[in-house]
This record gives structure tokens, C-alpha cells and sequence, in this order.
């Protein structure tokens, strides 16, 4: 077998995509989504025979960014993308045993061509703010130290150091390169490119993949001392950028007003996402880059991998010091990042699960049902059928027994006031001590599996109950201390389902705003849903109109139907 040379044992190599990403919605890469600059398409397709058939020149462009930056021709070097220029440098400046300070989290880029170069490499953490570890660099620094990366705006931290941090480190360490990646400085809204004309030891690197969107093109420079400039051209390639690209690159450099308009697009389409997401994730971070990046803590491994099977791709960089639980998200078109977040909220297991009462946790087929029907009964002189009753149910809007039952015995042409009525409806359903209807209430889900349940999620309950009556029936069946919150009739202002404010109040409780609300109605499913979150609908297999209910609770946006409340467990987990 053939062998390499040892420098390269324990090297990988940047992993590119093997399979198309075309037809994929693409976060992943820090690719500039909105496309490049209308006169770019047009350098491309004006392109002639004989710009392909003689080698490139590169005056024009040379001459362009040295316009930009204030800077002579001679401070600059053209190259094949900014992985390139990284490369060219390190290719320079350092030899076998050299050491090269790298600041971490970083571009892999930068380990693999030191490593290549067999230098000693000596990572320096940064700060948990994010924020650049300037005095743990210079102590890192020893007499053997060569070279020390900068990258400002941060890659994937997305944090910027100042001028004067920069110009102090280059005060500090004259006899020693800073290499200076500023692939995103266009979002930071600042370069320091022009500090190559007082410090010969700085070394800047730029791309046109980012903010100019020529990523398929591969551009990039180097900017320098014209002696530093000289001494990397003897690694650099000939002719690394072609005759399209340069084209291309000075289109959009001559189109300072798209670059700009990009720039806001980006950034608001970046807030956006940053709003959206942090219901959902534990903490996100807008950027000084065109990326955001978002914790979304042990979820995240599997977050990345089923939108990858949805072919919606974002970086995960949760493997990275400093990022565990993070993704690295670039914003796309407005359309995309909406699917993107809608993919995301629909994939992120709840934190919360709240309950209503009647129904779900709690049997009232003869507690509240034989009420309303005893009541009705009692006033209209006629039999009133439980179909009936749930057929009121199924209408929407009657959430409130009360009114469920005044709605029957108006529909019969009786007048009866609303106190005559909830006077009656009381006595039947709690009697003299609540020794009424309330007692024939079984509960219906496992005190075990409520257990179970509370030890992954925060648990409550939204009820239309009256709060003594809810009390009571916590108490009555020992399940309240498993409810981190319970909300009444009392605690709604009037307000109840399906008006989501009974809700509201409970996430609110709970500090939650990832949660599935499990209801019986058709107001509890429209109610879960004005607040936000994931309605889950109980309705037994052998419920009278089975079908005629389970396609309104679909129609109405139920994402599960369940038999009863202990099915829950195996559906969120």
C-alpha cells in the first residue's frame, strides 16, 4: 500500500456535501440566500471566447478593492476563495514545530492547514460571553509562536472585536503574523483592512462568497505589507481566480447599493428568525455575521437530523467547545424561514401538558352531563338526551355548562333567568355538601402515568370548572400535587374557551410557551390553538358520530386523537 507522508496521519478532510443540496431548503452554509448582484449575472453571461481562451488579468479588480480600502494594488493578492487565502498563509509562515494560536470555537479550516504545515497548534478558549479571550492569547504566547488567527466577526460565535483590541494585539506581537479573517465583516458593518498600511505583521483574508453570493465562483484575496504580499505569492497558486470570477467580483463590488440592500434584508430576515425561535429554543443569539445561532439543549442532535429528512439543512455545531446544544441557522427568503421555524415548532417535543378537566382527566358523563340534562329537564317538562347535549358540544361555544343548558331550554321557547337556572344546575350537580352528581365523577387517567408524566414535562390544568369544584376534585382523587398550575372558571375574567386567555395564563405560569393543551371539545382544540400550542383531542373509539367528531377535530387543527388522557405518555415521548 502507498503511503502518505506522516504529516498527514490523523488529518481530516473538510467534509463537502456528497449529495445534492439544490433541492433542498439550505441554512447550513452561511450561503447568501438572496442571491448575487443583477450586474454579476450579467459580467457572467457578456463573457466572451476569448475571456476563456487566454489566462485572467487582474488589474481591474486589484485595482477596485484597493480603491474600497485605501490601499495600493501591491498590498493585495488574489486567490481561489478564502480557504485559499487561509491557506496561502499558513503555506508562508510556518515551518515544522512552529506554533500557531488558534481562538476556539473557529473554522476548522485553520487546524487542517496547520496541521498539514506539522505545526504545534495551541487552542485558546473564548470567553462564555462569547466574546474574544485577548489576555489568554498573549499568555499563550512562548518563543516558538509563529502565527495567531483572528476572525472578526467570530465564526460561529458571531461576536466582533474592536479596533483598538485588534491594534493592541498587533502592538503587542510585531514579530508575529496575526492572520485576520474578516469573511463577514460587511454584517459587522466595519473592516480593518487598512491597518495593513502600519502593521507589516498583519495578514487579512476576504471572500466574495458571503455578502456577494459568488460561493459556486470560489474568490477570495489577501490584503498586506507589499513585502508580506511578495513572500506569499511564492505559495500561492498562478492565476487562482478565473477570468468569470473576476468578472464577477468586480460587478459586485461596483454594485454598492445591492450589497447593501442584502445586508438589510439579511438582517431582518435574521431578527425574524431570532424572534420566532425563542419560544422554542433556550436561548438565541443574533450575530454580527449573516448567521444566527440558537440552543436548543439535548434536543438539538435530533432536531438537525429530522429536518435533514425533511430536507430543510442547518449546521449543527453542537460538538464545538462552548456550543453544545447549538444550531447555526442562515437565514433564507422570508417563505423559507417560515417553513423553517413551522418545521421546527412541529418537530420540538412540549415542555408542558396541560389538561382540561371535564372529559379528559375526570368522567362526567353522570356528574356534569346528568346535570345539564336534569336541569334542562327540570324546566322545559321533556327529556333531554345526552345526543342532544353533545351535539352543543360539538357546535363549539359551549364551554360553560350554564350556558349549554340555558341554550337548550331557550331553544324549547322557556325563558328562564340565567341565576334561576345555575341555582337549580348547582343543586343537582353538588348537592347540599357536595354530595350531589359530583360523586358519581370517576377519574380517568392513571394517578401513574400522571406521575410518570410530571417527571419530563410541567403539567396543568385549564379548566371551565368553578374553582371550589376544581379544588375539591384534586383533592378528592389526591392528583393535585402533580399540577405545577391549575386555572378555573374563576381565574378567566369571563373569558373562557374558546377564548385561549385561560391558556395564556397557565404558560404564563409555567414560563412556557412550548406546550400541548389535551381537551374533549371543540373549544379546547380551537383555544390551544389561538394560544399557540398543540391541541390534542380525546375521543373514544365507541363515542356516538365517532367519524362525524373526529373529522371536525381534524378540520379543526387537532394534531392527535387520542382514546383517552393515558395515551399521552407514548405520544410525546
Amino acid at each position: 500500500m502507498i503511503e502518505s507522508r506522516k504529516g498527514l496521519v490523523g488529518v481530516i478532510p473538510y467534509p463537502v456535501p456528497s449529495t445534492t443540496r439544490k433541492d433542498k431548503l439550505r441554512f447550513d452554509l452561511n450561503e447568501n440566500n438572496f442571491g448575487c448582484s443583477p450586474k454579476v449575472l450579467r459580467a457572467i453571461k457578456s463573457a466572451s471566447k476569448s475571456d476563456l481562451l487566454i489566462y485572467p488579468e487582474y488589474e481591474k479588480l486589484e485595482n477596485k478593492i484597493a480603491e474600497i480600502f485605501e490601499i495600493q494594488r501591491s498590498n493585495i493578492l488574489l486567490t481561489n476563495g478564502g480557504d485559499d487565502a487561509i491557506r496561502s498563509v499558513i503555506d508562508t509562515f510556518l515551518d515544522r514545530k512552529d506554533e500557531i494560536i488558534i481562538p476556539v470555537p473557529t473554522y476548522s479550516m485553520f487546524e487542517l492547514y496547520a496541521k498539514l504545515r506539522e505545526a504545534k497548534i495551541k487552542e485558546v478558549l473564548y470567553h462564555k460571553d462569547f466574546s474574544f479571550p485577548f489576555r489568554k492569547v498573549i499568555k499563550s504566547i512562548t518563543h516558538r509562536t509563529k502565527m495567531i488567527v483572528v476572525v472578526n466577526p467570530a465564526s460561529p460565535l458571531g461576536t466582533s472585536i474592536t479596533k483598538q483590541e485588534l491594534v493592541d494585539l498587533l502592538e503587542k506581537l510585531k514579530d508575529i503574523i496575526v492572520l485576520l479573517d474578516e469573511t463577514y465583516y460587511h454584517f459587522s458593518g466595519k473592516s480593518n483592512a487598512s491597518l495593513v498600511k502600519e502593521y507589516e505583521n498583519l495578514v487579512v483574508v476576504h471572500t466574495f462568497s458571503k455578502v456577494y453570493g459568488l460561493a459556486g465562483l470560489r474568490i477570495g484575496n489577501i490584503i498586506a505589507n507589499e513585502n508580506v504580499i511578495n513572500e506569499i505569492s511564492k505559495v500561492a497558486f498562478p492565476y487562482a481566480a478565473t477570468s468569470i470570477a473576476v468578472s464577477a467580483a468586480y460587478a459586485a463590488l461596483s454594485d454598492k447599493e445591492y450589497t447593501e440592500k442584502v445586508v438589510k434584508q439579511i438582517e431582518e430576515e435574521k431578527k425574524f428568525l431570532c424572534n420566532e425561535l425563542k419560544p422554542v429554543a433556550e436561548k438565541v443569539y443574533n450575530t454580527d455575521t449573516n448567521f444566527i445561532i440558537a440552543n436548543f439543549g439535548k434536543y438539538a442532535n435530533d432536531l438537525h437530523e429530522k429536518l435533514e429528512e425533511k430536507g430543510i439543512l442547518v449546521k449543527n455545531i453542537s460538538r464545538l467547545p462552548l456550543m453544545e446544544g447549538f444550531l447555526r441557522i442562515s437565514p433564507g427568503l422570508r417563505k423559507e424561514n417560515i417553513k423553517l421555524v413551522k418545521t421546527i415548532n412541529e418537530l420540538m417535543p412540549p415542555e408542558a401538558i396541560l389538561f382540561d378537566m371535564d372529559g379528559v382527566l375526570v368522567d362526567v358523563d353522570l356528574s356534569y352531563r346528568m346535570a345539564i340534562k336534569k336541569t334542562a329537564e327540570f324546566f322545559v317538562k321533556e327529556e333531554i338526551s345526552f345526543d342532544e347535549i353533545q351535539s352543543y358540544k360539538d357546535k363549539g361555544g359551549y364551554n360553560d355548562d350554564w350556558n349549554l343548558t340555558e341554550a337548550i331550554i331557550l331553544s324549547r321557547k322557556k325563558k328562564i333567568t340565567k341565576i334561576g337556572i345555575i341555582n337549580i344546575f348547582q343543586q343537582f350537580y353538588l348537592g347540599r355538601d357536595f354530595d350531589g352528581f359530583i360523586q358519581n365523577e370517576q377519574l380517568i387517567i392513571d394517578p401513574h402515568i400522571l406521575e410518570k408524566i410530571s417527571e419530563d414535562f410541567k403539567l396543568g390544568i385549564v379548566s371551565g370548572r368553578p374553582r371550589k369544584e376544581l379544588d375539591y376534585t384534586l383533592k378528592r382523587f389526591k392528583i393535585s400535587k402533580y399540577f405545577d398550575v391549575t386555572i378555573s372558571m374563576d381565574d378567566t375574567k369571563d373569558k373562557g374557551k374558546p377564548d385561549p386567555y385561560g391558556i395564556n395564563l397557565a404558560l404564563k405560569a409555567l414560563k412556557s410557551n412550548r406546550a400541548v393543551y389535551i381537551g374533549d371539545t371543540i373549544d379546547d382544540v380551537i383555544a390551544a390553538k389561538a394560544a399557540g400550542i398543540i391541541p390534542i383531542a380525546i375521543l373514544p373509539d365507541n363515542a356516538t358520530n365517532y367519524k362525524k367528531r373526529k373529522d371536525r377535530f381534524i378540520k379543526f387543527g387537532a394534531k392527535h386523537i387520542l382514546q383517552n388522557a393515558n395515551e399521552v405518555y407514548g405520544i410525546l415521548k
